[in-house]
């Protein structure tokens, strides 16, 4: 076998091994129906003796990339992006390489054609599956995407009737207890900075915001709801415009790192203290921990999150039913 170490293939792997090359390929791919120390015997030798996973062939044989291709929306050019998309990238690739996979990350702004995008991946075999966030309702991409029967999964969720496989963070929830955070503490003008109402997570947080007013008994004032672009640049120019309206707010729901950085910067530029004002919103890295005044957060980590979508999308790779790879996370408490 050593006279072999530069032509080492799987079958010759799997041949020293006295194992069958599906046995093999899937040890060395932590396939579940394989048994631990098969795994362990296989990684073992394939170290051992220099083994090295020819993709190129793979893909010859099999059709497969073995790529998983993870869509990042992109902010505007020049505008601070959220803080956490190495972190969801992060996770997304430990458990991808775990299984041999690799990943390949594609920014996305609003120029480009989603569907031409994502025709591309497919037709080029790019990749065997695809993650990517951002969800509508009636989002084309997913009904894309179902009609072509290729395998993905959302951050995040959507209504339409067929069912997806997708994994998201409760902001109906985090949003509702924020706004009881809030109440609890004395604030009745809570100024909700949300993103554009196209996106489903924008009208679940819309959602819990109504829901927590309505059971305490506040008035809900249009002119305190804020949807739009998620930067920093418009959230202080909204922040210091709103703060001149007859009643301004009190407090803040902010949507991500990015919004409260944004909106702290908005009631500086008119002389006023953000720690004169509740501030309480959704975060998935831990940056307002470093700022201040620090604001509350209800927290999920993108790392996390990355992880989750990854096995997710292994599994429905697997061949696993999409009606039960679908799971809502919740958001912790982190007070100053």
């Amino acid at each position: 076998m050593a006279d072999d170490r530069a032509r080492l293939n799987l079958k010759s792997l799997a041949r020293h091994l006295d194992l069958s090359v599906t046995t093999v390929s899937r040890a060395l791919r932590n396939g579940p129906e394989v048994r631990r120390e098969t795994i362990e015997r296989v990684k073992k030798a394939a170290e051992e003796l220099g083994y090295v996973r020819d993709l190129g062939g793979l893909t010859l044989r099999t059709g497969l990339s073995y790529s998983i291709c993870v869509l990042i929306t992109a902010p505007p050019i020049g505008e601070t992006a959220d803080t956490g998309t190495i972190a969801l990238l992060q996770g997304v690739h430990e458990v991808a390489a775990d299984a041999g996979y690799s990943v390949t990350a594609v920014p996305i702004d609003s120029r480009q054609d989603p569907i031409e995008t994502l025709r591309g991946i497919i037709d080029g075999r790019r990749s065997d599956g695809l993650i990517f966030d951002y969800t509508e309702p009636m989002d084309a991409r997913v009904r894309f995407l179902l009609e072509r029967d290729f395998p993905f999964v959302t951050f995040g969720r959507t209504e339409l009737f067929t069912p997806h496989c997708w994994f998201d963070v409760d902001d109906q929830d985090a949003t509702y207890r924020s706004a009881r955070y809030l109440i609890e503490r004395g604030y009745k003008r809570i100024c909700l900075l949300n993103p554009p109402p196209g996106l489903m997570f924008s009208q679940y947080r819309l959602r819990g915001y109504r829901r927590a007013l309505a059971e305490a008994g506040l008035t809900i004032d249009p002119e305190l709801i804020v949807e739009q672009e998620l930067n920093a640049r418009l959230m202080r120019a909204t922040t210091a415009r709103i703060m001149s309206i007859d009643n301004p707010p009190d407090s803040f729901i902010y949507a991500n790192d990015v919004t409260v950085l944004g909106a702290m910067a908005g009631l500086r530029d008119i002389g006023r203290n953000p720690a004169d004002f509740g501030m309480v919103g959704c975060n998935a890295t831990l940056l307002t921990e470093y700022i201040e005044p620090r604001p509350a957060s209800f927290y999920f980590p993108l790392l996390e999150a990355g992880r989750r979508l990854a096995h997710l999308l292994l599994k429905r790779l697997a061949g696993g039913e999409v009606s039960q790879l679908q799971e809502l996370a919740q958001t912790e408490l982190r007070a100053p």
